[in-house]
């Protein structure tokens, strides 16, 4: 893959990585040619009707999801088949949890998947959600092996915005709220060679496809963990939280209300391609959200203020930010009838799955607290 020429960034970009690695998304992504149901598999080809069966009341639609078994991907998954739905999960076959929704699965690398052409034609799907292309590569590789004819849902980020390279550059760029008609980054590749939601977009946009345009998804199964910075000071029995300004406005979405945003572009009435934001409707700045997450877990935790300089690297969202990176969801909420769910309620489910799960290797490492804290 040709990576395209970028421009420098100021010598602590480090530290503004920090600031996006903690809250962007991206998901996981061998070859097993076979599909997969619970306790069960057909070796490909396969007809349709291996796949599902009619619904109650016909209404369901048949969804081929590619990438379906990590965090919003098994949220997506859970949603369709709740609707009525028949989904087949297409995926590498390295991460099925037990607690899967029971679906049909295609175990294939994703360079693989224009060979098992057939195999997704058989399914005779109504729609395709790309949830993990990564970037054009990927893209490609899904819409060769797509039939035609079918709507198309892919997955992007907010991130394509130029306010996103105008954060990590520390320049003021672009005025906030965005919308899907804000100008988009010139600078790719900016998170490594591999990961480019421009390319994807370019590829699926073409093909006419709906492009959803992710906040800072959070929720149940968040492999990367957005609270624990807050949560393992929790867990750890710390009373004091060093931050910085937490002025940062990056717009969020609880992964259940993308499932549903999802649900609403499968069925929608509107059937031109187009880019959507799919962002919480309101959004607190970095540090009233940390002082959230403390309130939802029930903790005693004060937030004391210390200089953006000193604080430790996993609480370098909260330092002070020019370009700010709140988008608006009104496309989302005219267009398509999406809405999103009570933001209290979202993150008390969030944090209390968080708080029952920790991570087996969380850091107890408080020393740049207390590093941080001695500068008062």
């Amino acid at each position: 893959m040709e990576i395209a020429e970028r421009r420098r960034l100021p010598s602590d970009r480090a530290m503004w990585q920090d600031v996006t690695r903690a809250l962007s998304e991206a998901l996981g992504r061998h070859e097993v040619p076979c599909v997969r149901g619970r306790g069960r598999a057909f070796v490909a080809p396969i007809s349709g009707d291996c796949l599902g069966g009619a619904h109650a009341g016909g209404d369901g639609v048949r969804v081929i999801v590619l990438g379906g078994t990590w965090f919003v991907g098994r949220a997506i998954v859970a949603a369709l088949r709740a609707a009525g739905h028949t989904p087949l999960v297409v995926h590498r076959g390295r991460a099925e949890p037990a607690d899967l929704a029971d679906v049909e699965h295609l175990h294939a690398e994703r360079q693989s998947w224009p060979a098992h052409r057939d195999t997704l034609a058989a399914f005779e799907p109504g729609a395709a959600i790309d949830v993990s292309a990564e970037n054009g590569a990927g893209a490609r590789a899904a819409l060769d092996a797509l039939p035609s004819g079918i709507r198309l849902i892919a997955l992007s980020s907010v991130d394509v915005y130029r306010a996103y390279e105008g954060m990590l550059a520390r320049q003021l760029t672009d005025a906030v709220p965005l919308t899907e008609a804000s100008a988009l980054r010139t600078v790719r590749h900016v998170e490594g060679p591999h990961w480019e939601n421009l390319e994807l977009e370019e590829r699926y946009l073409a093909a006419g496809a709906m492009v959803l345009r992710l906040g800072a998804v959070y929720g149940e199964h968040d492999y990367q963990r957005r609270f624990e910075p807050v949560l393992r000071r929790i867990r750890g029995g710390r009373t004091v939280l060093p931050v910085g300004a937490g002025n940062f406005l990056f717009s969020r979405v609880y992964v259940g209300d993308v499932a549903r945003a999802v649900l609403a572009a499968v069925t929608s009435d509107h059937r031109r391609h187009g880019c959507f934001n799919i962002v919480e409707t309101q959004t607190a700045p970095m540090g009233l959200f940390y002082a959230q997450i403390i309130a939802a877990a029930g903790a005693d935790l004060e937030l004391v203020r210390v200089s953006d300089e000193v604080l430790p690297a996993d609480l370098r969202a909260s330092a002070a930010v020019g370009q700010h990176l709140l988008a608006s969801g009104q496309k989302a909420r005219d267009v398509l009838g999406w809405r999103d769910s009570d933001p209290q309620e979202a993150l008390r489910r969030s944090v209390q799955w968080h708080r029952a799960n920790p991570p087996k290797d969380w850091d107890a490492d408080f020393s740049g607290d207390d590093v941080a804290l001695r500068t008062l």
